[in-house]
């Protein structure tokens, strides 16, 4: 389960990046997470509530916003949902497309005092 480990990553960058700001408790952590980022959300969820937290971190509560997938189409800019790394444009029916949102793992935020 690398949900875990992601988990602890996640907990040692908010709660250094708290003690720098002098911060005594952090109590909100909100994450973007995009369905296409290899991520099992219930793994995830399941792997904050049961990560050793620091007392800083001991009731912090943990937010995940599910970023879902958009490709871009290059042959004719095109932008369209997908649930898939490789999707054809639904527009010219090329299959040059990159995903331009749907993939990131980021902290978009933390609350603390």
């Amino acid at each position: 389960m690398h949900e875990l480990s992601i988990v602890m990553n996640i907990l040692d960058i908010v709660e250094e990046n708290a003690s720098k700001n002098n911060a005594v408790a952090v109590h909100e952590i909100e994450l973007d997470v995009g369905e296409l980022a290899g991520i099992e959300f219930d793994a995830l969820g399941f792997a904050f509530e049961n990560a050793e937290k620091t007392k800083m971190l001991k009731d912090v509560k943990f937010t995940v916003n599910r970023i879902t997938p958009v490709a871009r189409c290059s042959n004719c800019t095109h932008e369209f949902d997908t649930s898939a790394y490789y999707s054809e444009c639904p527009r010219c029916g090329s299959v040059k497309t990159t995903i331009v949102k749907g993939n990131e793992l980021k902290v978009r935020s933390f609350k603390m005092d």
